[in-house]
């Protein structure tokens, strides 16, 4: 059961990132300027909009390998590290009077499931894991 629980703490975790970033993607494509409106959006929240392509990449990217169970490890990590700087960005914001206080909270606690990924990545149903029995 537990090779199980494995993949779906995985799949869970990188759903956040892969729906999201599915659905910005979504909206960049059939909103007239809808990159120009992305980018003013990551201004708003004091981020340049030259992140805009990274932010999509990192999510893209890293919620495939997530899902997968590629490189979990390093999967884990890079999605943690930007979690964790979107926790700190609307930090910053909440604490300049926006309430975006449970999003701090939010982004914390994925950073956490992250971190608690990439340092047990072995789970079940992973391209990691067919890797290693093919090895052996």
């Amino acid at each position: 059961m537990k090779i199980f629980f494995g993949l779906i703490a995985r799949v869970l975790m990188a759903s956040i990132f892969l729906i999201g970033v599915l659905l910005l993607l979504n909206n960049l494509l059939t909103t007239p300027n809808g990159y120009g409106i992305y980018q003013d959006m990551l201004g708003a929240r004091g981020v340049p909009g030259i992140f805009a392509p990274i932010s999509i990449v990192v999510q893209l990217i890293g919620g495939i390998a997530l899902i997968l169970g590629y490189k979990t490890k390093v999967s884990a990590y890079v999605l943690s590290i930007y979690a964790l700087v979107w926790a700190l960005i609307y930090l910053l914001n909440s604490l300049a009077g926006q309430p975006l206080l449970l999003q701090v909270l939010q982004y914390l606690a994925i950073s956490g499931g992250l971190l608690h990924l990439a340092t047990n990545p072995n789970t079940g149903f992973s391209l990691d894991s067919i890797c290693a029995q093919k090895k052996k």
